[in-house]
């Protein structure tokens, strides 16, 4: 099965990780992360993924812990990895400025 990765670079010490594996042009597994650096450390702020049978979002605290799950059950993979790249480029701004207050807290 055919595996890709790419990065898309935004400001503010972001980035977009892009994982994705296919099998007869459909999208068997996917993992999209939104990456913050700060100083020398990285994080992960929003991780969108096809485990656990279903698309979803999770949105995750400084310490690594899942704060909230968003489950897509009505997305297939292809639709989900669209989704989840779009709303990534979209609110990346939004998303690290959140998890910049829970960093400070």
């Amino acid at each position: 099965m055919p595996k890709k990765y790419f990065k898309i670079k935004l400001s503010s010490g972001a980035e977009i990780h892009v994982y994705f594996e296919t099998a007869n042009g459909l999208i068997v597994d996917f993992v999209v992360k939104l990456i913050l650096k700060i100083g020398h450390g990285f994080y992960e702020v929003i991780r969108f993924d096809s485990a656990h049978g279903c698309p979803h979002k999770d949105i995750l605290a400084p310490d690594g812990s899942i704060k909230r799950k968003v489950w897509y059950e009505l997305f297939d993979n292809n639709q989900a990895l669209d989704l989840a790249v779009r709303d990534l480029k979209d609110n990346f701004e939004i998303y690290i400025e959140r998890f910049r207050k829970w960093l400070k807290k």
